[in-house]
């Protein structure tokens, strides 16, 4: 960590996990004050790994950098939470804050992070880079959540700049780039295709080689519409699948897409063991197959060799007979 003459934070986080056998593990992690990552739940039931980011801060400060580095190794599966909300303090000076993270999937490895909201105080200016690496065998479960401020305390929208760009790359194949820029100075953000009289939105990112099946799933859940937010969900790219929800509740947005995370969990866990049984049941039906051919040569060798042994004898009891007849005929 590193201390700028204006005080200002410097902070480095890394985390990584790792498969052995049937269960994931902490691999190595690594993080500056004011954060601590620590485990979350216990990891005696669960096959998958559970951390947790906590912070002893009251929030990011003007000029702060923060780099989030999130590693999982092939097979390995995580569930990543955070401890609160994610305060934007007041930026008077106009330095902006830096949010950096990166995301790295290995084949097979899944990963859910959906984290609590994040609160842009007035005139806040808050800058927000998600990278994320996957391969095509990866599944990722991500989740961000915007706030108008603190709606409650009178700052509706008096932040100064709210810019998330979130890359996602897979098998270094760029398929999705959701950049959002919020500066209600210049933009209508009230009014119809911005918050549209809302204060708070949700974004969900399921990408898996299940996620089309989980759509399918969620045409048939998701037919409910709420009278105090608006929802909806598409395919955004090849095996991708992204939901947006508005609504007046941090809490509330949270809540429905930890669900939604939750479900999407347990159907990709579903899917994968489906997957696994079929390759077994295919593997075993190829050994018998395997087998059974084996056994069918056998007898056609066995009934090959015999033919020629029987007209080996037939030949020497031939000559015999010749000799027989020819000692008759000298008698």
């Amino acid at each position: 960590m590193n201390i700028n003459k204006d005080n200002s934070l410097n902070s480095l986080i890394q985390l990584s996990c790792r498969r052995e056998g049937e269960k994931t593990y902490l691999d190595d992690r690594y993080f500056d004050i004011p954060y601590k990552l620590t485990h979350y739940g216990n990891p005696l039931f669960t096959d998958y790994l559970e951390m947790i980011l906590m912070s002893a801060s009251p929030g990011i400060m003007e000029g702060d950098l923060l780099n989030l580095k999130v590693h999982c190794k092939e097979g390995a599966a995580m569930k990543f939470y955070t401890q609160s909300y994610n305060k934007i303090h007041q930026m008077p000076h106009g330095k902006p804050a830096v949010q950096t993270c990166d995301y790295l999937l290995e084949d097979h490895a899944k990963l859910q992070y959906i984290p609590h909201p994040t609160i842009p105080y007035a005139n806040s200016i808050f800058l927000a880079k998600n990278n994320i690496h996957l391969k095509k065998t990866s599944h990722l479960i991500w989740g961000d959540i915007i706030s108008g401020g603190r709606i409650h305390s009178g700052e509706r929208f008096a932040l100064k700049s709210y810019h998330t760009q979130t890359k996602v790359f897979v098998d270094e194949k760029l398929i999705l780039f959701d950049n959002q820029k919020i500066e209600p100075e210049t933009q209508p953000v009230e009014e119809l295709l911005f918050f549209e009289g809302y204060t708070h939105q949700g974004t969900l990112l399921i990408i898996s080689k299940y996620a089309d099946d989980f759509k399918k799933e969620l045409d048939e859940i998701l037919l409910e519409q709420f009278t105090d937010s608006d929802y909806g969900f598409t395919q955004c790219a090849e095996n991708a699948l992204m939901i947006r929800i508005m609504s007046n509740s941090g809490d509330g947005i949270h809540d429905w897409l930890m669900n939604i995370g939750n479900m999407a969990w347990s159907f990709i866990e579903y899917k994968e063991k489906q997957d696994q049984k079929a390759q077994e049941t295919a593997s075993e039906a190829e050994k018998e197959e395997q087998n059974l051919v084996e056994t069918q040569e056998e007898p056609k060798e066995i009934l090959a060799s015999e033919p020629k042994k029987t007209t080996a004898k037939t030949k020497n009891t031939a000559k015999k007979s010749s000799k027989v007849t020819k000692k008759k005929k000298k008698t």
